[in-house]
C-alpha cells in the first residue's frame, strides 16, 4: 500500500532515501539534527547538500588556535564533516560542486550572504553581501544545481526549510525558494520542517524524538566555532550561539508537505 500523500510522516517513513537541503554548516544539526538522526537510525539513506560554507560567521572566542592559518570556511568544513559522520549521513555535498552542479557549468561557489538582526529572533539580509553571495547570485543557477543533484542521488523525499527559514536568515529563505522550485521542476516530494514550535506553527504534524538526544548533542558539539553547548534540558539540548543568544535544539520535528 502506498503511503498517505497527505501525511508527511507516512511519506517520510516509507522513503528509502532522503535529501536534506541546508544553507550553512551547522544548520543540518541545529534545524534537523533530531530528524536526521532518527532517519539514519531507522536505516534511511540520508544525503545532505549545503549551499554555502558559512564564510561570514562569527567565531566563538577561543575556539580557534591563534596559530591556525586556515580560513573559517576550511575550519567549518571540518566541523560539518565531523557532525554529519555522527548523524550517520551517507553523503554530503556543496551546492555548485559536482554532483550538485548542472551539466556543462563550471563549478561555482555560493558565498555566505551574512545577516543582521532585524529584531530579537529575526534575521535579515546583510548590507555587505557581495555579488557571489547565495542571495545575490541568480537563483536559477542554484535551482539547476539542485535539480542535477536530485537526478544523481534519486531521493524519494526532500527536506527543506519552510517559508520563514528558521529565523529569517536570508540564505535560509533563498534555500527554501530554491528547494521548492527544484522539487516542482522534478516532481520529487518536498517536506518543510517547521521553523517555530507547535504552539505557533500551523499546518504541521509533529513527532517527538527523545531517543536522538545523545547523537544530536555530539553533533552539535562539533561546531565549536559557532556555539557553546550548555547541556541537556528537558526535551532538548541547550546552546549559546556565538552572538550570545540562548537557544534549545528541541528533540522533535514538525513536518508539512509543500510539493
Amino acid at each position: 500500500m502506498s503511503p498517505d500523500a497527505t501525511d508527511p510522516w507516512a511519506l517520510l517513513d516509507s522513503a528509502a532515501s532522503v535529501l536534506a537541503v541546508h544553507a550553512h554548516p551547522d544548520d543540518e544539526s541545529l534545524s534537523t539534527g533530531p530528524l536526521l538522526a532518527a532517519l539514519t537510525a531507522a536505516g534511511t539513506r540520508v544525503v545532505l547538500v549545503t549551499a554555502t560554507r558559512g564564510e561570514e560567521g562569527e567565531i566563538v572566542q577561543g575556539a580557534v588556535d591563534p596559530s591556525d592559518p586556515r580560513p573559517l570556511e576550511e575550519i567549518r568544513e571540518g566541523e560539518i564533516d565531523a557532525a554529519t559522520r555522527i548523524l550517520g549521513l551517507a553523503e554530503r555535498h556543496w551546492l555548485g560542486t559536482p554532483p550538485a552542479l548542472t551539466d556543462g557549468a563550471a563549478p561555482r561557489r555560493f558565498r555566505d550572504s551574512g545577516m543582521q538582526w532585524v529584531r530579537e529572533g529575526l534575521a535579515g539580509p546583510s548590507d555587505t553581501a557581495g555579488p557571489d553571495s547565495f542571495t545575490h547570485r541568480p537563483p536559477e543557477d542554484a535551482v539547476a544545481d539542485l535539480v542535477a543533484l536530485l537526478a544523481q542521488t534519486q531521493p524519494e523525499v526532500v527536506l527543506g526549510y519552510d517559508d520563514e527559514g528558521t529565523y529569517g536568515h536570508p540564505d535560509h529563505v533563498r534555500a527554501h525558494h530554491v528547494t521548492v522550485a527544484a522539487c516542482e521542476a522534478t516532481g520529487v516530494p518536498m517536506l518543510e520542517v517547521a521553523s517555530a514550535g507547535p504552539e505557533t506553527a500551523t499546518g504541521f504534524t509533529w513527532r517527538d524524538l527523545p531517543e536522538t538526544g545523545q547523537t544530536v548533542l555530539r553533533a552539535v558539539e562539533c561546531y565549536r566555532t559557532q556555539l557553546t553547548v550548555v547541556g541537556e534540558v528537558p526535551g532538548g539540548i541547550a546552546i549559546r550561539h556565538v552572538g550570545g543568544q540562548d537557544d534549545v535544539v528541541a528533540l522533535r520535528a514538525g513536518l508539512r508537505r509543500r510539493v
